[in-house]
């Protein structure tokens, strides 16, 4: 399941969910060209991501390299349907150590948000610990990340007066954690046909028998 789309349903109620362009695009302005994340754009082919594209299924590609790629990434997914084309971008960041404090992850957050800040304007940002949590201290804020009870992200919509480029809807960057002594930071975007890629991949796994 995507990041965003996880840790929303996770927070849902409080705010909705959602790579950012200072490795090729402006702050979004009237006529304004189209958002090339990593050098990727809208309604690309599986074949135009090149040879190096990984069919994971669910018309996901994982990608190990990119025409533009970020250095603190350590790979890329795409999601690409066979009409719509290429809808969707994940960066998943390199594995980042840290104690239980989670310093060091929050550190690389907070440098990612800035930069994407610099793109698109100030984000609606989330840092909570969920009511129910057992994981309320200090030393504990990576283990209740972890365990999927601390939320930390930022996202950039409209409706947050974000500065999106066109056929932009959403770009998305929050914290995860693969132990209590290690995490990463995930970036995303969102395009305008993601909702009709989707739908379409829906409808494929359906017509298969696998829905």
């Amino acid at each position: 399941m995507k990041c965003a789309r996880a840790l929303a349903t996770l927070a849902a109620g409080i705010v909705l969910f959602g790579a950012w362009t200072s490795y090729g695009q402006e702050n979004s302005e009237p006529y304004a060209p189209e958002a090339t994340p990593f050098g990727l754009k809208q309604g690309m082919s599986a074949q135009q991501l090149g040879g190096q594209a990984v069919d994971i299924g669910g018309g996901m590609y994982k990608l190990t390299s990119v025409p533009s790629p970020h250095p603190g990434m350590e790979f890329y997914v795409a999601q690409v349907s066979p009409r719509t084309g290429l809808c969707y971008i994940k960066a998943v960041g390199k594995p980042v150590p840290t104690s239980g404090y989670g310093t060091e992850l929050q550190s690389q957050f907070e440098n990612m948000r800035d930069e994407i800040s610099a793109a698109y304007g100030h984000p609606r940002t989330v840092d909570m610990l969920l009511s129910d949590s057992m994981w309320e201290g200090p030393r504990d804020w990576m283990a209740g990340l972890a365990e999927r009870e601390r939320l930390l992200f930022a996202h950039w919509t409209s409706e947050s007066r974000a500065t999106l480029g066109p056929h932009l809807t959403n770009v998305f960057v929050g914290a995860s954690a693969k132990t209590s002594e290690s995490g990463y930071v995930v970036v995303e975007y969102y395009f305008d046909n993601e909702p009709e890629c989707q739908q379409e991949v829906e409808d494929g796994l359906q017509a298969f028998g696998f829905r």
